[in-house]
């Protein structure tokens, strides 16, 4: 008897930490892996870590951004984002009053993209970056086809939509 109840024990555990990492894939899998269109044209690459916005989609070898990123989403982005990025100021109250207030951006399409850039070439030649983090915040929507999503440091909106 008792090593049928341990049994039941190991198999619930194992169910349980099955579906956290279940749930943390497939909240990465909304962009890893995906390809977007922004509205000036250009355009988003992400794989597993990695993070390539071409100005232009048909030359991937000028004019870009490349970094690591990492994608949070839901109560994992409100958490982030007022603790990790606490220095830009945005608060869960604040936060509270947009989800409360704006329909279709509410806490469970809420993400958080922490990008650290390490590559930038323009023209050509490789470019210093004096702010390499560079952190997104904003909503994805239109069942996750679509970004909507600002530049923390320079307050510039962005809508991707998905390829």
């Amino acid at each position: 008897m008792l090593i049928a109840i341990a049994a039941v024990i190991v198999i619930l555990i194992g169910v349980f930490i099955f579906l956290q990492t279940k749930s943390g894939a497939d909240e990465k899998s909304l962009v890893a892996n995906t390809i977007w269109h922004g509205g000036d044209n250009s355009e988003v690459v992400f794989t597993e870590n990695r993070i390539d916005w071409y100005q232009s989609p048909d030359d991937h070898d000028d004019n870009y951004f490349s970094g690591n990123y990492t994608f949070y989403i839901g109560k994992d982005a409100v958490k982030y984002i007022t603790e990790n990025l606490a220095d830009y100021g945005v608060t869960e109250d604040e936060l509270a009053r947009v989800f409360a207030t704006n329909g279709p951006y509410n806490e469970s399409n809420f993400v958080v993209f922490d990008i650290k850039y390490d590559k930038f070439l323009l023209s050509g030649e490789e470019q210093a970056m004096e702010r390499p983090l560079v952190p997104w915040y904003g909503f994805i929507l239109n069942e996750n086809t679509y970004l909507d999503v600002a530049n923390m440091n320079t307050g510039t909106l962005y809508g991707f939509t998905k390829q």
